[in-house]
């Protein structure tokens, strides 16, 4: 047990901790598309859009402003910034060319911001299922040119619905991945209890669940803020936000069984046995059965997370070792309340 005394993991635990919630916090987000009003035109009529921006530099000479539409792209016949900064775009649309779909995605390039676009922002009305046809008048098919973004320097991406939201990213998701790495560790103590029948793997394998718990909790309380900010409350019925109230549940049961037992020696044994069960059924709620269904939540039913949708460079300069100094933080805290019971444990010997 040596590994408790040592202090070099900690010192890199709050270093890590330090940077990346000063880090993390001041590094700014890159430029986006907010939104696009009217949200629907029609074909035989100007279409007028209003576009606005974060973090977006739409005064520069070299604006371009597309509607995308599959593999095409129609460029606005007119455009201009408004007092707010936003963009006045102008369409116009007859029939008789033939569109891939009827939403269509709003693209704006400039040299500053490189290329930034809000996917399906405005849709074609129709009033049948076949295809829709309509040409632009004025603003023919053109060919895209994408501009890299040169002088932003180290930002976060923009993404659509996350927007300044996406640093929950370094908080919100380690907790998870602490309160599993404990989880295991508690499931390691427990197996190595059973084997030897020592004292000091069931006080460990306690402790471990005592604070996977806290940051089980954590994880919903962030994932709860995050939901009401991005799905518009802060729980829905999803099978990842169930699986995860499920799996905090178990820890809880595990507690409530070991204070209802006052026998040491059977407490610990009891203990053990369920926390093998525990976790089998922990991993199942948390990780396969969301997987297995569809679900709003990243990584889970078809629905990308840590995919280079999520994250990009930039976001992994904090995110990984956001992970690492909380699960180190996690391993901090279990190993002082070990060190307490031990302490407890020899002082009642």
């Amino acid at each position: 047990m040596n590994w408790l005394y040592q202090k070099w993991w900690k010192w890199l635990c709050v270093a890590l901790l330090v940077y990346v919630s000063i880090g993390g916090l001041i590094v700014p987000l890159g430029p986006g598309i907010t939104e696009v009003t009217p949200i629907t035109f029609q074909t035989n009529q100007v279409a007028n859009f209003t576009i606005k921006g974060y973090h977006t530099h739409f005064d520069q000479k070299d604006m371009q402003v597309w509607l995308k539409n599959g593999a095409k792209y129609f460029c606005a016949d007119t455009f201009y910034l408004q007092p707010d900064n936003s963009i006045a775009a102008r369409f116009g649309f007859n029939p008789s060319t033939t569109f891939d779909k009827r939403s269509f995605d709003v693209v704006i390039n400039n040299a500053t911001d490189g290329t930034v676009a809000l996917r399906d922002a405005v849709t074609l009305l129709t009033d049948t299922t076949t295809p829709t046809t309509g040409t632009l008048i004025g603003s023919a098919e053109c060919t895209p040119e994408v501009n890299v973004n040169k002088t932003a320097g180290l930002i976060f991406p923009y993404r659509e619905i996350l927007h300044e939201s996406i640093r929950n990213t370094f908080f919100h998701v380690p907790m998870w991945f602490v309160m599993t790495m404990l989880a295991f560790t508690s499931l390691i103590a427990s197996i190595l209890y059973l084997a030897k029948g020592d004292m000091k793997w069931d006080i460990i394998s306690h402790q471990a669940i005592v604070v996977a718990l806290v940051f089980g909790i954590c994880g919903l309380l962030t994932g709860m803020l995050w939901a009401n900010y991005t799905w518009g409350r802060p729980w829905v019925n999803d099978p990842k936000l169930n699986g995860a109230a499920v799996g905090v549940m178990i820890y809880f049961a595990y507690l409530v069984l070991r204070g209802s037992i006052t026998d040491e020696i059977k407490r610990a044994r009891i203990a053990a046995v369920y926390n093998v069960f525990g976790l089998v059924i922990f991993m199942l709620f948390i990780y396969i059965i969301p997987r297995l269904t569809d679900s709003l939540h990243p990584g889970n039913g078809g629905n990308p997370a840590f995919s280079k949708y999520d994250l990009d460079s930039s976001l992994r300069m904090f995110f990984y070792p956001a992970s690492i100094g909380w699960i180190l933080l996690g391993f901090w805290i279990m190993s002082l309340l070990v060190r307490i019971q031990f302490v407890r444990q020899k002082l009642a010997a």
